[in-house]
């Protein structure tokens, strides 16, 4: 395994620890960070997260995460020692919402079919 696989682990621990424990932003629901992508020269980090609940309160969880995007890095300079701290951004990854409306499409299905 390498050094950037290494660290987007630490990373992706160490944010997920932050922002369910030490975030107190009542905008920010039940967030689940899925991945994180560092670029090589770890100048940015892209966090995908996950977020349960309709349209608005992703756009509100999104909009919280986004402002306390200073708040997590200098909770994560503390956890993680780093030369410099890359830029954060969040990326609202929609791939479990898809997951759920493909299994509940092929159950619809399973269960016509043995109608």
């Amino acid at each position: 395994m390498d050094k950037i696989k290494r660290m987007e682990i630490d990373l992706q621990r160490e944010i997920s620890f932050i922002v369910n424990t030490k975030v107190k932003d009542p905008r920010i629901g039940f967030v689940t960070i899925t991945s994180v992508e560092l670029s090589h020269d770890y100048s940015w980090l892209n966090v995908f997260v996950s977020i349960m609940g309709e349209e608005k309160k992703i756009h509100d969880s999104m909009q919280g995460l986004n402002q306390c995007k200073g708040f997590i890095k200098r909770n994560l300079k503390e956890r993680i020692k780093l030369r410099s701290m890359p830029k954060i951004n969040f990326v609202y990854d929609n791939s479990v919402d898809r997951g759920i409306r493909i299994t509940k499409i092929l159950e619809k299905l399973d269960k016509d079919r043995n109608r």
